[in-house]
């Protein structure tokens, strides 16, 4: 059975200061005392909901941001994917070299990446990139990018 809980204020706070740094964003951008809930969907993974909204999710007690949460989202470098790539990486296939059109802006191994698809530009997954940039682009085989969450899995049916 799945449920929601809300978080004690003091590991509250710690969470808040926790995303506030990791994602380098105002000081007051979660306005006055925000209300933080955290649903457990397995073990090792928690949606954390603030203020209703599902911000963040954490896997081993590692956060990284939902596909909801835009305004870190759009910070992050991204991967743009061919559109036969799509299908496979919302079944939750990991990110392959041969289905990387395009890369904005530089990232190196272990930077968290969005993936985008080609023709619309919509964030379809976030993932955690396995080699830097630099490599990815020179690359004409392999995996590049392990696929963190991404339209379609369980994180996203608890946030739709």
């Amino acid at each position: 059975m799945v449920y929601k809980s809300f978080l004690k204020s003091k590991e509250s706070k710690l969470l808040l200061k926790n995303i506030l740094s990791k994602y380098c964003l105002p000081e007051d951008f979660f306005k006055g005392k925000a209300k933080v809930e955290v649903l457990k969907i397995k073990e090792d993974k928690k949606i954390f909901f603030i203020d209703n909204k599902p911000l963040v999710f954490a896997i081993n007690e590692e956060l990284y941001p939902t596909l909801a949460f835009s305004e870190v989202l759009m910070r992050l470098p991204k991967v743009i994917v061919d559109m036969g790539a799509i299908p496979h990486i919302c079944n939750g296939a990991d990110i392959m070299a041969p289905g990387i059109r395009k890369i904005e802006n530089n990232f190196k191994k272990d930077s968290l990446v969005l993936v985008v698809d080609e023709k619309y530009g919509k964030a379809i997954a976030v993932g955690l990139a396995l080699i830097n940039s630099e490599e990815i682009q020179q690359m004409v085989k392999g995996k590049c990018i392990k696929n963190l969450h991404y339209v379609g899995d369980e994180i996203w049916k608890f946030i739709s």
